[in-house]
């Protein structure tokens, strides 16, 4: 009598499938309806700019490219750079994560997936080379490639004719966003020529934005976390902030301020004293955007100035730490400190 073969579990078979076909249903429509990771997550350099002259020693600062589902949760960040003649690669650099490296979960867009000071003695002065940044090995759903994207700029080295022209600014200028509460806008003018840098100035890292401008003795931008940079071929411009509460200004590498002491004109006028702080300058004309003039009253002497206001203006700069300002009638007077009332 031939045997009954055994019967497959009909129920075990489909809890079995059931699982397999439903992954497989998701990849699917994973791979139909989502986009390309690549597309909305590859890296973007974002200083220095495209053909910047940096030192030997430039900082590095890379992001993902923003969209709606970015979030490139890379395992690792590579850096490297290579000769443009003789495509050599001499600088090579890795962040991991774990080591430095903070995506996933934690990744916040415009986050800075890498910000690296490439070490002295990696490049040469004078010398032009392609800063290429990637995602080797990205993590799924990155993506199903090996690499997740990439992206590279040229850029720069200065050599002894840059520096002979950083010799000869008659000033430096930096304006620091403090990201704090926002950003600014900011227009530098009325002084002499203006050179935008990309790198490191007085100690600070500064970066040229594609919402920067310069056109002579005038250059416009905006600041929020990061700094603008300028040399000057001449003397001091004025610098106007529109929101002086979100960025910091340094001119020759020290803290800058602009004081305006405004007489109301109401109750009659008052003295002031300005003491305790950095060099002064006294200014004619206009400064934050408000009328100033020198009268024979002001006496101005180091970092001590006294004088008086009625119906008019008296404006000083300050080159160094912020003084204290009295005024012997309050009432009778504004006080602006780089632009903004006190």
């Amino acid at each position: 009598m031939k045997k009954p073969q055994p019967q497959e579990d009909t129920k075990m078979v489909t809890s079995k499938r059931i699982p397999i076909l439903s992954i497989a249903i998701f990849a699917a429509s994973f791979l139909v309806a989502s986009p390309s990771w690549a597309e909305f997550c590859a890296p973007k350099i974002v200083s220095p700019e495209p053909e910047a002259v940096t030192s030997t020693t430039p900082t590095i600062q890379a992001t993902a490219e923003s969209g709606s589902n970015c979030n490139p949760n890379a395992k690792r960040v590579k850096l490297e750079i290579t000769h443009v003649e003789n495509n050599n690669t001499v600088y090579t650099y890795e962040k991991t994560r774990g080591e430095g490296l903070f995506t996933g979960r934690g990744y916040t867009t415009g986050m800075l997936l890498l910000d690296h000071s490439v070490p002295s003695g990696e490049l040469v002065e004078g010398e032009k080379y392609k800063v290429y940044v990637e995602y080797p090995n990205p993590s799924f759903p990155a993506s199903f490639d090996e690499h997740a994207g990439c992206c590279w700029i040229t850029i720069k080295t200065s050599d002894a004719k840059t520096r002979q022209s950083a010799q000869r600014a008659q000033h430096t200028i930096v304006i620091s966003g403090r990201n704090t509460s926002g950003s600014t806008g900011y227009t530098i003018s009325g002084g002499g020529d203006l050179e935008q840098v990309s790198g490191t100035l007085d100690g600070r890292q500064v970066s040229i934005q594609g919402n920067d401008t310069v056109d002579g003795n005038l250059a416009q931008g905006q600041v929020g976390g990061a700094a603008d940079g300028f040399r000057v071929f001449g003397k001091m411009p004025g610098i106007l902030l529109n929101e002086p509460g979100n960025a910091d200004i340094y001119v020759d590498g020290q803290p800058f301020y602009t004081i305006v002491i405004s007489g109301r004109d109401t109750q009659g006028g008052t003295d002031y004293t300005i003491s305790g702080g950095g060099r002064l300058e006294q200014v004619s004309g206009r400064l934050d955007a408000k009328d100033v003039s020198i009268q024979a009253n002001d006496n101005v002497s180091g970092n001590r100035a006294q004088g008086h206001v009625a119906g008019a203006a008296d404006g000083f700069r300050v080159y160094g730490e912020r003084p204290q300002i009295s005024l012997d009638q309050p009432a009778n007077a504004d006080i602006y400190v780089n632009g903004e009332l006190q």
